[in-house]
């Protein structure tokens, strides 16, 4: 359970965990810089696909294989290089920049003089390299500028670049000190910019190096080339032969020249500094999209997130193809992936957890799901479903999973909430934090829920169901529930519709302490009468109520009716329960002027014992007769003559006589002559299949016309909904009594029903 538990709160959290998982691996891959690799390979995919055309304002002059074998074997004279710069320089160049390095002075000093010579008499703009290298990876670093015979004709400038750890060269500093002074890299010179920071240049090699416009050394001096090919450009001299070495590994292009490196970053210099946002911008990005991703579906989350991941890199491609800006998407795009790879793990939990937690008929949470979930005090309730198995014979396998949800939505409307779990196949559980009389009436009314019958695939299936509840908070669920479940086994049994959980030594010791403790919940007022509304069809509002003894036990919480009315009954001790509830509802109705029915037990007639004591409430109170109903049970056993003629004094006296349950008993037509009946009350059962069965309806239609011919009024009980009661209204019933009228409720709440004040009680009320 420790372990079920965790799962339910990783995947309770899921939405959390999946931007917190986004939150700190995007971070930490732009602090590590992990997502570098990732930004090289999207670029290389640019640089091959999107290539761009070089500017034409740059040309490089490559010392070949072809020149070498033309001009003899490298080095060659330094006089041949002044022979070359009045090439170039007499056809308009602008700038001349040298990618070969002349620290030490020439073995013949007359090659340096005539070179010198050559770079005094150019009208172009002059730049030689400076050696600044560190070959053995210490700290002694070699520095030199070009001779001292060459050095005041030209521009030094720096050729160092340095690779990335995957010995790639990408990125080239703008500037770098040689010597103590600060020297622009070539290509500045090439390009003719001057930022002056030491920032580094991220080389864009979609311009390919073998598009720049080029030409051989050998044919320059030979003077191969059209007129006016170098008019205004910035000339580059270097190494391009394979032999001389000089080789470079660069994104895309494999190994090139090292004069290539100055070249491209020229060309991207020509273009425009790009603007290098680093990582931040885009991870930024990524997170708002994981952030608006986490309140989707999970089938929405999945595919924006991974929708994500392929659009960052095709972003990256455009932004920078079409712009100067440098995007780095390889932490924003690992930050999105972080949070699919959490949502995917945590869907996979809660796909785990729902195998676990729901029941393989229905897909209903189940039993480990409500041990799960429900960690609150309160009462556990259990509704086992008593013919189950003949049902699904009948529907078969394939229509289960439909009953038991229509089941479930029922009883979520007798539960008030939608925490209902299917805790085996033929069984439903949840947890109420209601009292327990607010559960008892929740289960009383599982038979009207349940009494039209549920549909399923076009066929009405009538639902038996019995209850059983424990209402000791301080349990488990895992403790609850098995004691629910036995104490809806024991109102199978008993015939009940609900049952309280009790020990053995609890019903042994009930039974003997009953009668004592049934009058110290007199004195303490743990007895109390609940009024049920009745609505009169014919004055179109409730002209009345249905008085019902409840019992709420301050240790067994509340008592049903059944289980303490007999008990009494059997004591001889009615009589003291019938004039508590008769002086109950005769002092609260008197004042509303409002109708009130008291049931009676039919053990109190044939005694003379309830003419007088009624008398003396009635006038005590200020009740006209006509305002109370005694109802008498048609079930019970036929009242002797003696019982007969008290009924009739009652009826003399102006008290309405009711016969309860009409329609249950055995009487016959004999039986309603003789009582002196005023009204005939319709049992539940019958009421509520008026709709469904069509022998139901005759019978209340029947019967209404029979009680109308003989004066009587009737009550149907049991109206659950709108549907019947038009329906009985079409029959002309005369008063309604049910659920959608109201549940039985206390004196304040009724009269809060009808809008009325809460009464005023006076010390004899109290007492």
């Amino acid at each position: 359970m420790v372990r079920l538990r965790l799962l339910a709160g990783l995947t309770r959290s899921a939405r959390s965990l999946v931007l917190i998982a986004a939150c700190l691996v995007g971070i930490a891959a732009a602090l590590a810089g992990a997502g570098r690799d990732f930004d090289n390979q999207v670029r290389e995919k640019r640089y091959e696909h999107l290539p761009k055309p070089p500017s034409g304002d740059l040309v490089v002059v490559t010392i070949d294989t072809q020149s070498i074998k033309t001009l003899g074997t490298w080095p060659w004279p330094r006089s041949r290089h002044g022979e070359l710069i009045d090439a170039i320089d007499g056809d308009g160049a602008r700038r001349i920049a040298f990618d070969i390095i002349f620290d030490q002075p020439a073995a013949d000093l007359r090659q340096d003089k005539l070179f010198a010579r050559a770079l005094s008499r150019s009208h172009s703009d002059i730049y030689l390299a400076t050696l600044l290298e560190n070959r053995l990876n210490t700290r002694d670093v070699h520095q030199a500028l070009p001779t001292a015979a060459l050095l005041p004709f030209v521009t030094p400038v720096s050729i160092w670049v340095k690779s990335d750890p995957d010995q790639f060269h990408r990125r080239i500093p703008l500037n770098m000190p040689v010597l103590g002074e600060t020297l622009p890299v070539l290509a500045q010179a090439l390009a003719g910019t001057t930022f002056p920071d030491e920032g580094r240049l991220l080389i864009d090699w979609s311009y390919w190096p073998e598009r720049i416009p080029h030409i051989s050394y050998a044919d320059v001096l030979a003077g191969n080339f059209p007129k006016g090919f170098f008019k205004g450009k910035s000339v580059l001299v270097g190494y391009d032969a394979f032999g001389i070495g000089d080789q470079y590994s660069v994104p895309y292009h494999n190994k090139v020249a090292g004069m290539y490196i100055q070249a491209v970053a020229a060309e991207t210099l020509l273009a425009g500094r790009p603007t290098d946002l680093g990582d931040w911008p885009a991870l930024f990005a990524a997170l708002l999209l994981v952030c608006a991703a986490v309140p989707l579906t999970a089938l929405f989350r999945s595919f924006v997130l991974a929708l994500g991941i392929l659009a960052f890199p095709l972003g990256q491609i455009i932004i920078e193809h079409l712009s100067l800006v440098r995007l780095d998407i390889g932490a924003g795009t690992i930050a999105i992936g972080a949070g699919l790879v959490a949502h995917i793990l945590l869907a996979t939990a809660q796909s785990m957890l729902d195998r676990i937690t729901k029941s393989a008929e229905a897909g209903l949470p189940n039993m480990a799901a409500m041990e799960l979930n429900e960690r609150e005090e309160g009462v556990t309730v259990v509704v086992c479903l008593r013919n189950y198995v003949e049902t699904t014979a009948l529907l078969g396998f394939a229509a289960q999973g439909k009953l038991l949800g229509k089941i479930r939505d029922r009883l979520i409307l007798a539960a008030g909430h939608e925490r209902i779990y299917q805790i085996d196949n033929h069984s439903f559980a949840w947890r109420s934090e209601e009292q327990v009389p607010e559960v008892v009436g929740s289960l009383e009314g599982l038979e009207a829920l349940f009494g039209p019958g549920v549909q399923v695939d076009q066929l009405t299936v009538d639902i038996a169901l019995n209850a059983g509840f424990c209402d000791e908070p301080s349990l488990s669920v895992g403790e609850a529930l098995p004691k629910a479940v036995l104490a809806a086994t024991n109102a199978i049994n008993r015939g009940v519709l609900w049952e309280r959980y009790e020990t053995d030594d609890d019903e042994v010791f009930w039974k003997l302490s009953i009668l004592n403790e049934f009058e110290q919940a007199l004195k303490r007022g743990d007895v109390w009468v609940a009024y049920q509304p009745k609505l009169d069809l014919h004055a179109g509002a409730i002209t009345g109520a249905e008085a019902l003894i409840r019992w709420s036990h301050p240790e067994r919480g509340f008592i049903r009716p059944d289980r303490f009315v007999r008990a009494i009954e059997d004591a001889g001790r009615i009589e003291r329960l019938t004039l508590y509830v008769l002086e109950r509802a005769i002092a609260d109705f008197a004042p509303l002027g409002l109708s009130v029915a008291v049931n009676l037990s039919m053990r109190m007639l044939g005694k003379n014992r309830l003419e007088a004591p009624l008398r003396v409430l009635l006038d005590t109170y200020g009740m006209p007769a006509d305002k109370l109903t005694l109802e008498i049970t048609e079930s019970a056993n036929m009242a002797d003559d003696q019982g007969i003629a008290e009924l009739e004094a009652l009826r003399a006296l102006g008290v309405h006589i009711s016969i309860d349950d009409y329609g249950t008993g055995q009487s016959t037509l004999s039986y309603l002559k003789r009582l002196p009946a005023s009204e005939l009350k319709i049992d539940q059962n019958f009421v509520r299949q008026v709709l469904t069965s069509r022998s139901d309806a005759v019978l209340i239609n029947s019967t209404i016309k029979l009680a109308h011919e003989l004066d009587m009024q009737v009550v149907a009980e049991g109206v659950e909904d709108q549907n019947v009661l038009d329906a009985l209204a079409r029959m002309e019933c005369d008063i309604i009594q049910g659920y959608h009228i109201g549940r039985p409720m206390a004196l304040e709440d009724f009269l809060r029903k009808l809008g009325l004040p809460a009464p005023r009680r006076n010390s004899r009320d109290a007492a």
